[in-house]
């Protein structure tokens, strides 16, 4: 057979179609491109997540300081499983722990659930022996005033872990409102899937979170980065963390002349530019109108 005939041959089954390792090739290089999309197909949704919690939990927030002007005094915790949205009819002041009462509160389910559709976990800080303040009763004893801004309830103790793994002092003054996602492995929370709260996390940072009995000693709850290493110091963390402290309760309060009547007790004297006799440490000094 003549060379330029032969040659002809071979060019057209070239272009007839690919050889086994050509679309081997192709076959890996589609698996490599169909990986690294999901990849940052699942990094956009996570990231999506995140922000979109981070917005519901400062909605929250809102929602409560409107709660505590309507009704003089914070929501209790919605404790049922599965959760209804309202508050139960015994406040259970020693665990201070549910889930947003989304109903008495004028939000939706949805307000309630983070960005992974998670319930977001409320927690109050009501102490027992009954001589202790409760954020959750107006009246009594037992109610809160407005003398929390200068001394604020030991209850909750909120610490923050450094990127190298030490664990910072308790945040002062300490919160009396903490809302927490508990990311995107929900371990600890609840869920709109099941009627039981989710399994316990194994990290030591996430328990602290998700646990209902509050440890004797300070920290209580913690935030820090978030980390997939299950080595590192209070091992792996995805947990969104916000608060509350008296100061952002009750200030907008004060701003709005809801609190006009007590100004006496919260201020070392009564008037415009009044401040408090002693500011907590950190915030920036609350005012009587």
């Amino acid at each position: 057979m003549p060379i330029d005939l032969l040659s002809r041959r071979l060019s057209r089954n070239r272009l007839a179609g690919f050889t086994l390792v050509e679309m081997a090739v192709v076959v890996v290089l589609m698996g490599i491109m169909l990986t690294l999309g999901l990849r940052m197909l699942q990094a956009t949704q996570n990231n999506a997540a995140w922000s979109e919690t981070k917005l519901k939990q400062e909605r929250i927030k809102v929602a409560l300081v409107s709660f505590l002007r309507t009704n003089g005094r914070l929501p209790c915790p919605d404790s049922a499983l599965p959760p209804t949205g309202v508050e139960p009819a015994v406040c259970l002041v020693n665990a201070g722990r549910g889930v947003l009462p989304w109903r008495v509160l004028g939000m939706s389910i949805g307000d309630a659930q983070d960005g992974w559709s998670n319930f977001f976990t409320y927690r109050v800080a009501n102490r027992t022996p009954a001589t202790a303040s409760n954020w959750t009763t107006k009246v009594g004893a037992t109610a809160f005033t407005v003398g929390e801004l200068t001394a604020p309830l030991a209850s909750f103790g909120l610490s923050e872990r450094s990127d190298a793994g030490a664990l910072g002092a308790s945040l002062v003054p300490n919160p009396v409102v903490m809302v927490i996602s508990h990311g995107k492995n929900g371990l600890g929370g609840r869920t709109v899937r099941g009627t039981a709260p989710m399994p316990l996390p194994a990290g030591a940072d996430e328990l602290l979170n998700a646990t209902t009995a509050l440890p004797a000693a300070a920290p209580h709850f913690v935030t820090r980065s978030p980390t997939d290493a299950g080595g590192a110091a209070g091992g792996t963390f995805d947990d969104l963390v916000a608060y509350m402290t008296p100061n952002h309760l009750l200030q907008p309060l004060l701003d709005d002349k809801t609190l006009k009547g007590v100004c006496q007790a919260y201020c070392a004297a009564p008037g415009p530019g009044c401040v408090a006799a002693a500011v907590p440490v950190g915030n920036p000094a609350p005012t009587c109108p």
